[in-house]
């Protein structure tokens, strides 16, 4: 199949009429920038030969900003030497025909003739799907996606296998996949397809297998629960009648009275400990009392003795305080003075400082101010300049439109003046003795004649001469001269010159002018970038402020014999610091005098106290008292103390066995065997109740049906597992035969691709699946699958995977077109010359279109490259 030519109408972003003729049979090559219309010439071809005429999605294919258009392809194509034209309108007044040589075929009948033609699967509503595609989804690339080869050519699988038939003289055939589709039906219909668990009916008998199982498990449960209740109401039945002869309870009753008098008599031997142990431990509390104010006592004097050598060192403090306290106070005196003398010479210092730096402010202010006056002088004599210049300006000031206006009809006049001159009728003649006469003037001897109108030419003695000049227009020329001569004098008049020369000469000096007045303007900024008030105001504040700089001057004291500023405070921070230190040391003296007085005197009264309190007769009796107590406490102690000890052993003795836990254990034991009887008699109750209602439920006929039923259900399972199971082998069978059948098909695939492939990888391999797409790359010991290469490595398999894909189609005899929209857009320099001598190879078999909007990338193919806007500007 060969293009030959393409004419769009209407269609997207071509609002007129596009023709593409003389396409090559082998590489066109179309080049323009973004949005030139590449990919919508690619479009073009895809919609006239894929898409129903009559679909009502194409609306998008309405020429942009035209609602009312009627998009139209029309292509022309040889297949196998016949002459084929197809053309399509949609949207509106939708048509389709296609005449294949003599052959004419319309509307749906002209489709399907195309889908078993090229190769896919005609939609019967909607859009062309990319599973329906075909032949055409594989070679016709869309921009953007060179790079997905896997699901295009797994939508052309049943085209491209059915060409590999023919090449290969195989029997692979369509067939074997609905047989194989149909198994794998029956098998989907009792065997799940990942996991291969069961469904359908064979899993509803499996659950129904496992239901029957489950209460044949159950009633099993029930058969061997009777049993053995049976044997375990004999056994309690017996333990009740033996337990109620023996009566065990109330031997244990009898053993916690006993267990319980013992108890009795140990806790009364406690008790009598606990009372004896108060009464030791109220005694020692209070000999503990007395000991502590015989303690204190002692304390009190040795207290007295220690407070009264503090005093005496407290009396020496007070004296040591008091004279150091007199001498802080002279050094304190000695500093003030001295002080006093450096802070009078730091003050004369810091007038003399003072009077130099008024010095330095009042040279300054009358430097200042003879500035301001030399610049206050030069503002006036610039400012009186400018409104000089300003008024010469004015008066030399000329309208520059009405200027450039007058230029305009300066210039139209001469032209028109040239014309003029140009179109009159030029005489020259040469009198030699005669005169000719023009308008009543006489002319003799040489010279010209310039006529721009009918003149009458007397030649005495000969006759007369009618001269009319041969331009037409002369006299509206004339005319149209008259005008511009008026205008132009309106306007010399109005600009008040007598000429153009004149007016430009004034606007001359009228510009002269303007740029001394602004230098004027900028010499006055520069004196007075403010203005010249403002100069003013700083000129009196600089006389004011040299005037208070006087004033200041004259009130300072003399400084003639003044010191150094660093000197005088030097030494009045000396002056200060030792004033400082003294006033500390005096501040210092006076607060210990003072802690000194007044620890002397709180010694001074605790010894006071203290001496009191032991003098006191009350207290010295009360302390005789507690003595002879004490003495009296400890016997008494230590009586109670033996008392203690002796029961305490008595008790340790009795405690040996726990006479109250004994009792406890004993009734509880008495308890659990007269409950356990009771459980035994309600156990005997429950266990014949039980017996009864399940004798009467017909446990061993239920039992007996239930098994039947499973032996059934697990016939009918066996059987069921054994069709699937023969379903799984007939499929393992016929996908492996399937199987070798493509493998033997994919022998001519393998080649073709080999030939591509070596020019960009040499020594690799492409792996086809099942629907002979390329899944893996072999190269270099590795397999890669495709969706781990680069894309650019993608993009390139892309393109040399369709070329073998069009070879094995046209060696069985389909049409091959390959369409490549920006194809190798993600691949390097060097890869892309590989593929380029790949395209060239193809392109001996194959008619290609390639489109880019990079031309300089593919300028070396040997190829005219046609430019879209070139095609749009023939058009």
């Amino acid at each position: 199949m060969k293009l030959e030519s393409i004419a769009i109408s209407e269609f997207r972003q071509f609002s007129g009429r596009l023709v593409i003729g003389d396409l090559q049979p082998g590489l066109n090559l179309f080049t323009g920038p973004n949005e030139a219309g590449k990919s919508t010439i690619a479009e073009a071809v895809r919609t006239v030969f894929l898409e129903r005429y009559k679909a009502s999605h194409l609306k998008d294919l309405l020429p942009w900003g035209k609602a009312s258009g009627q998009p139209a392809v029309e292509v022309s194509f040889n297949l196998d030497g016949v002459a084929c034209t197809l053309a399509k309108q949609f949207v509106t007044r939708q048509r389709c025909d296609l005449r294949i040589g003599q052959q004419v075929f319309g509307e749906d009948e002209a489709e399907d003739r195309l889908a078993a033609l090229l190769g896919f699967s005609r939609a019967t509503r909607g859009a062309m799907k990319a599973d329906q595609a075909g032949v055409p989804g594989l070679l016709w690339v869309q921009q953007g996606e060179t790079h997905d080869v896997r699901d295009a050519s797994g939508h052309a699988a049943l085209y491209l296998r059915d060409a590999l038939t023919q090449l290969s003289g195989g029997n692979s055939s369509a067939g074997e996949d609905v047989l194989i589709g149909a198994v794998q039906g029956e098998l989907r219909q009792l065997l799940t397809a990942r996991t291969q668990r069961a469904t359908g009916p064979l899993a509803e008998a499996e659950q129904a297998l496992a239901a029957l199982a489950a209460e044949r498990d159950t009633l099993d449960a029930q058969r061997r629960q009777f049993d053995e209740n049976l044997t375990r109401l004999a056994t309690q039945q017996e333990a009740f009648e033996d337990a109620l002869r023996k009566r065990p309870w109330e031997a244990h009753e009898q053993k916690a009275v006993e267990a319980q008098a013992r108890a009795a008599a140990l806790a009364e031997l406690e008790r009598s400990v606990e009372g004896l142990a108060q009464t030791l431990h109220v005694s020692e509390v209070e000999l503990a009392m007395s000991l502590q104010q015989e303690k204190n006592a002692a304390e009190l004097e040795a207290t007295l003795a220690n407070d009264r050598q503090k005093l005496e060192q407290a009396k020496a403090a007070v004296l040591a305080a008091e004279a150091e306290h007199a001498q802080a106070s002279a050094a304190l005196t000695r500093c003030q003075q001295v002080n006093d003398a450096a802070n009078r010479a730091l003050e004369l210092a810091n007038a003399a400082v003072m009077a130099q730096e008024l010095n330095n402010q009042i040279a300054l202010y009358r430097a200042e101010i003879v500035r301001l006056e030399t610049s206050i002088a030069a503002a006036e004599a610039a400012q009186a300049a400018v409104l000089d210049a300003t008024r010469s300006a004015a008066s030399l000031e000329i309208d520059v439109a009405q200027l450039q206006k007058l230029q305009a009809l300066e210039s139209r006049v001469s032209v028109l003046r040239a014309r003029k001159e140009a179109a009159m009728t030029r005489i020259d003649y040469r009198l030699s003795g005669g005169v000719i006469v023009v308008d009543g003037a006489t002319l003799t001897g040489e010279g010209v004649l310039r006529l721009d109108d009918a003149q009458t030419i007397e030649l005495p003695g000969v006759g007369e001469l009618r001269i009319v000049p041969g331009v037409s227009d002369l006299a509206a020329l004339r005319a149209e001269l008259s005008g511009a001569e008026v205008q132009q004098a309106e306007l010399l008049r109005s600009l008040g010159v007598a000429s153009l020369g004149d007016a430009q000469a004034r606007h001359e000096q009228w510009k002269a002018q303007v740029a001394h007045l602004r230098s004027q303007q900028e010499i006055l900024a520069v004196h007075a970038p403010e203005g010249i008030e403002p100069l003013r105001a700083a000129l009196a504040s600089a006389l004011a402020r040299r005037q208070t700089a006087d004033e200041r001057l004259a009130a300072l004291p003399d400084v003639a014999r003044a010191p150094a500023v660093d000197e005088a405070r030097r030494a009045a921070d000396n002056a200060r610091q030792a004033l400082e230190s003294a006033t500390r040391a005096l501040t210092q003296t006076g607060e210990q005098r003072s802690n000194a007085v007044a620890a002397s005197g709180s010694l001074a009264e605790q010894v006071q106290r203290k001496d009191a309190q032991l003098q006191d007769e009350t207290f010295r009796a009360r302390r005789a008292q507690w003595q002879a107590k004490i003495v009296e406490q400890r016997a008494h102690v230590a009586a109670l103390t033996r008392q203690r000890d002796e029961r305490n052993q008595a008790l340790s003795a009795a405690r040996t066995d726990d006479p109250a836990a004994e009792a406890k254990r004993y009734r509880v034991s008495a308890d659990l065997a007269r409950n356990e009887q009771q459980e035994r008699q309600v156990r005997i109750a429950e266990l014949r109740s039980q017996l009864e209602t399940m004798g009467a439920s017909g446990l061993g006929e239920r039992l007996a049906a239930v098994r039947a039923s499973l032996e059934q259900m697990e016939r009918r399972r066996a059987e069921l597992s054994l069709r699937a199971g023969a379903l799984s082998l007939l499929d393992k069978v016929l996908v492996e035969e399937r199987d070798s059948a493509v493998a033997q098909l994919r022998a001519p695939l393998t080649e073709r691709l080999g030939h591509y492939l070596k020019r960009l990888f040499p020594q690799s391999a492409l792996e086809l699946g099942d629907d002979l797409s390329p899944i893996a790359l072999q190269r270099d010991g590795r397999i890669d699958t495709l969706d781990a290469l680069s894309f650019g490595t993608r993009e390139q398999m892309g393109i040399l995977a369709r070329l073998a894909y069009a070879d094995l189609l046209k060696a069985s005899g389909r049409p091959t077109l390959l369409m490549l929209d920006d194809a190798a857009v993600h691949t390097d320099g060097m890869r892309r010359d590989a593929l380029k001598r790949a395209l060239l190879d193809a392109a001996t078999r194959h008619q290609i279109l390639l489109f880019t909007c990079h031309p300089e990338l593919w300028d070396d193919l040997g190829v005219k490259q046609r430019s879209i806007d070139d095609l749009r500007a023939a058009a």
